[in-house]
């Protein structure tokens, strides 16, 4: 048992219930719902939800938004061992949105959450990674070319420039 911040009794009890909270406002405002945990106290009849119970309310929003929770975007970076800092150099995100999006303070937009969503297959991983390198793109030959010949295609034109003469 707890103890009651109001009458400091030691009868809190923990209930989980089903809360329906509206979400957005005016004609897109949907009425949603989680099961939240509930705590009471037995002598006053204080009642209130945590940190917790907010946690399970963004996270509805999460779903019907058809978003990544927090708890799933940590879990893609950590399968990878990576930092959000490093997750920020190889995705090309700022560190403080992975931050926010981690904290359940802000809810990715719908092109970061399907970048999310690939990055979850290694394989894009890595394709974004080498997208996001800050070094030039350097063409990869197939036929070895000679220092020389590449010097010359780099002044090669198709067609010799055209000389017009005037009329007389």
């Amino acid at each position: 048992m707890q103890r009651c911040e109001i009458c400091e009794a030691n009868a809190v009890t923990v209930r989980w219930y089903e809360e329906k909270f509206a979400y957005g406002s005016g004609d897109d405002q949907v009425l949603l719902s989680a099961v939240v945990p509930v705590y009471e106290c037995g002598e006053c009849g204080e009642m209130h939800t945590g940190h917790e119970a907010e946690e399970l309310r963004h996270e509805a929003v999460c779903r019907h938004l058809g978003r990544l929770t927090p708890h799933e975007i940590k879990a893609i970076r950590e399968s990878y061992h990576l930092t959000q800092e490093k997750f920020a150099d190889v995705s090309g995100f700022g560190v403080a949105s992975i931050k926010r999006w981690e904290l359940g303070n802000q809810i990715q937009g719908e092109s970061a959450n399907n970048l999310l969503l690939l990055l979850r297959m290694p394989h894009n991983l890595r394709l974004v990674q080498e997208a996001n390198k800050k070094e030039a793109f350097q063409p990869t030959f197939r036929t070895k070319l000679s220092e020389s010949t590449r010097q010359r295609s780099l002044v090669f034109k198709l067609r010799a420039p055209v000389t017009f003469e005037k009329a007389a």
